[in-house]
């Protein structure tokens, strides 16, 4: 299920059957693979949101060349938001964390415009969410967290792994929050640790590539032995 064709298949279901449907996307890793998706749902109808790391170890954000990217992003038609790492600083109280959050935002916008006033959490499956505090005082400044709308029923492919069967979801929800992840699509179906040393990054950020592999299938035992 990791081809564009899957995916277009996957959200075609949803279409059909007239769910609401938002579609995100954590850019983690590359903002290159980001905007091939992003030409990809462009050429097939389908609006996202792209969620931008400013943290990330593998790109970025703020370099002339992915910022353009953003933009390209943003004017195919797509919606840009903040995708935040709690666990980069320690010990930061939630207000700490809420400031922040608008300051990042901040940067994005006065880069390249208008986003959504909404963040997602990186890696809260391997670090750490935002806690119910953080979010009531993130929705006081008007900035919305999408993981948090009892309304959908959330599904993603973290990890090269989809959890949950989303062709089964798709046709038994009606209101549906999928969060995919744009380094693991390609024409032909690719393993995960192909799909990402593909993205020929650098020796370094190569290494951090495996063990970030390391992790998720460290992840993956253990959320099955649960």
């Amino acid at each position: 299920m990791f081809t564009y064709s899957d995916y277009h298949d996957i959200l075609n279901i949803g279409v059909q059957k007239k769910n609401i449907l938002f579609v995100r996307h954590d850019v983690d890793i590359s903002l290159k693979k980001a905007l091939e998706m992003a030409e990809f749902e462009a050429k097939n109808a389908i609006h996202a949101t792209y969620y931008i790391l400013l943290t990330s170890p593998y790109y970025n954000a703020l370099t002339p060349e992915n910022l353009e990217r953003i933009r390209m992003i943003s004017e195919l038609g797509h919606g840009i938001g903040l995708h935040y790492d709690i666990t980069v600083k320690e010990r930061m109280q939630n207000t700490d964390i809420a400031n922040e959050i608008m300051m990042q935002m901040g940067l994005l916008i006065h880069h390249i415009g208008p986003i959504t006033d909404s963040v997602t959490f990186h890696k809260p499956a391997l670090g750490k969410d935002g806690t119910v505090e953080l979010i009531n005082i993130l929705n006081k400044m008007d900035i919305t967290c999408p993981n948090f709308d009892s309304k959908y029923k959330y599904i993603s492919d973290s990890g090269h792994n989809w959890r949950e069967d989303p062709v089964e979801t798709m046709i038994k929800y009606d209101h549906i929050h999928i969060n995919v992840h744009p380094e693991w699509y390609n024409e032909e179906y690719k393993e995960m640790e192909e799909c990402l040393l593909d993205l020929r990054l650098d020796v370094d950020a190569d290494k951090r590539i495996l063990k970030e592999v390391r992790d998720i299938k460290e992840y993956l035992v253990r959320i099955g032995n649960e």
